[in-house]
């Protein structure tokens, strides 16, 4: 009888009840990413005179427009398949078409990016219906439990969910600029002197989700969560 593979996790459990994923895949690589940040978030406010802004039952940034990279989207679809019934997956489904239909219909330039920009997220103040420093959607992302304000994947969470907030990271461009990060941290400055620095590991997660060959790195195409789910459930190309 073949070994069974272990998960590349040190569980001990069996891969495919466990992660699921092979040891040397993206997926894989990034959770020990994500590992190592969620250590070092730990250990940052533990060790300092100070506490995250961010608090336990507040999901407003759950609306906010965010995009997640093809191998989250990836994890999220097998997290879904592999732990949901049949009901509670059509009932995503069915609230991801609402969430396209009500997108296309309130932010149509956004919408046509999505479809067919590469790079659009950069820079939401580009998009008309988002003028007014305006950053949210309508409606949460569709894995957030509204009637518990809790997160249905929480432990298979992207990196942006797991860091905004939280944590910092440096970009030459807008390193002065102020801004509001949410409207219980109105200062982004500010919050950059209370939270750890985690530009090593936003790196580190481009270099993962993107693909780099002998020729350089490249970028791949990133999806807000709810037209990432609606094209993995409808397997038609956005």
């Amino acid at each position: 009888m073949a070994k069974k593979e272990r998960c590349f996790c040190g569980s001990g459990k069996a891969s495919k009840n466990c992660h699921r994923i092979t040891s040397d895949s993206r997926a894989a690589h990034l959770f020990r990413l994500f590992d190592k940040l969620e250590q070092s978030v730990e250990a940052y406010f533990e060790s300092n005179d100070v506490k995250p802004q961010c608090f336990s039952g507040c999901n407003n940034c759950c609306s906010d427009f965010f995009a997640v990279s093809e191998v989250e989207l990836e994890i999220i679809m097998d997290e879904i398949h592999n732990t949901w019934n049949e009901q509670e997956i059509i009932d995503l489904y069915k609230k991801v078409m609402d969430n396209v239909r009500t997108f296309q219909t309130e932010h149509p330039d956004l919408d046509h990016a999505v479809r067919t920009q590469i790079d659009y997220e950069g820079n939401l103040s580009n998009f008309k219906s988002f003028n007014g420093g305006k950053s949210r959607t309508s409606f949460p992302c569709p894995l957030l439990n509204e009637e518990n304000g809790k997160c249905t994947i929480y432990n298979k969470r992207p990196m942006i969910c797991r860091t905004h907030g939280t944590t910092h990271y440096v970009d030459d461009k807008f390193k002065s600029i102020e801004s509001a990060v949410c409207e219980y941290i109105p200062s982004r400055l500010q919050n950059n002197e209370v939270t750890p620095n985690v530009t090593n590991y936003q790196m580190q997660y481009d270099d993962i989700v993107n693909v780099t060959t002998e020729k350089g790195s490249l970028y791949l195409r990133k999806l807000p969560i709810f037209y990432g789910i609606y094209y993995f459930a409808s397997n038609s190309a956005i």
